[in-house]
């Protein structure tokens, strides 16, 4: 017997969002290694209501007889492709998102994409450009995707965007720390003798909103006197510290809220947030106050906490310290996993022009201009 169609509502007003909870939950549970905080329905509740703007929700639900089967968290914004204003459909996301992925059941993966780019290809005068950013490249969606889209009707490119290192956690701290160079290993013991001889140390982890509250203002104050400040881009700013405060309550709510401090003599002087969930540990922002910069208290701080999780695991399994692989990162992990962007063009003639523009014209240019600098 054939299976029944699947319908697709479209979710543009917060209210309804909202409403979606309880089947969000339950589809989220049951999609797979893909889990992800980041594909909450917290998440998604918590960014859209400080960092959406002038954005419009544009969630596509799709469910056969009233069970639902996939969402594809997008939003509608305007965007400019290189210099281009497009109308495009996006992940509700920024610099505050490690990465993205469409929410599909598992068993139903391959016939809900293809729904989805059908109805995608039926609506292509709504939109320029389907942008979709920090896709993991291990995604099984991305991959049912990329087949679907070989043979239909809409033009694809996809480019990498960069690598984000994680670690697995199994085997205990003393092991994990065995297996560290010599030469950083060496490193730690020096910054550790360091600060214990210039002052008391004192790790705290937050895991309730209770606790988040009590160290709320310990967190401000490193946040504020970072190198992040400066940028306008720290956990003090009046948007971030809005965003995380209201993320802590509800992450601490999910089970999933960890926070990791450091102070000297009572004295914050390092801070990680993170979020759990799913196994997983996710490194969202660290900070330290610049005063204490010669001490190195953020790397004292990571090799405590993450001494921690490998003694007791408390079932995060793999460590994702988010973004890209930067040199104090190495110094911990080799592995890491792809992000990549993949982009969606229609047969409306603008979008062609955009695809042709992004994918050809931009490229060649780009090749045109490295070989008049090494020319010189």
């Amino acid at each position: 017997m054939a299976a029944s169609a699947i319908d697709i509502e479209v979710v543009s007003n917060h209210g309804r969002f909202l409403e979606l909870k309880p089947e969000w939950d339950l589809l989220l549970a049951r999609s797979g290694e893909g889990a992800s905080v980041f594909l909450s329905h917290y998440w998604l509740d918590c960014w859209w209501r400080h960092y959406a703007g002038d954005a419009e929700l544009h969630l596509l639900v799709l469910r056969r007889e009233g069970r639902t089967l996939a969402i594809a968290p997008l939003m509608r914004r305007r965007f400019s492709l290189y210099g281009l204003p497009v109308r495009c459909l996006c992940f509700p996301e920024n610099g505050n998102t490690l990465h993205n992925d469409l929410l599909v059941g598992e068993a139903e993966r391959g016939e809900c994409l293809a729904e989805l780019f059908r109805y995608l290809d039926r609506n292509r005068r709504e939109w320029d450009l389907v942008h979709l950013y920090r896709m993991p490249g291990d995604s099984p969606n991305l991959a049912a995707a990329l087949k679907l889209l070989v043979n239909g009707g809409l033009k694809h490119h996809l480019r990498s965007v960069y690598a984000s290192p994680y670690l697995e956690i199994s085997g205990g701290w003393q092991a994990f720390h065995a297996g560290r160079s010599q030469r950083v290993r060496k490193t730690l013991r020096n910054v550790k003798n360091s600060l214990e001889r210039t002052a008391r140390l004192e790790v705290v982890r937050v895991a309730s909103w209770k606790e988040f509250l009590e160290h709320r203002e310990a967190i401000c104050q490193v946040a504020s006197r970072s190198w992040t400040h400066a940028q306008g881009d720290s956990l003090a700013t009046p948007a971030n510290r809005a965003f995380f405060e209201d993320l802590a309550r509800e992450a601490a709510r999910e089970g999933g809220l960890r926070v990791w401090l450091l102070f000297l003599d009572g004295r914050p002087a390092a801070f990680e947030f993170h979020l759990c969930g799913f196994g997983k540990e996710h490194a969202l922002r660290a900070s330290f106050d610049e005063e204490f910069a010669g001490l190195s208290p953020g790397a004292f701080l990571e090799m405590e906490l993450l001494r921690e999780i490998y003694d007791d695991p408390q079932g995060v399994a793999r460590f994702d310290f988010g973004g890209s692989i930067d040199p104090y990162k190495k110094r911990w992990s080799d592995q890491a996993r792809e992000l990549v962007q993949l982009q969606l063009f229609n047969s409306e003639p603008y979008s062609r022009v955009c695809s042709f523009y992004a994918t050809s014209l931009i490229p060649l240019l780009r090749q045109v201009r490295d070989l008049l600098r090494r020319k010189g």
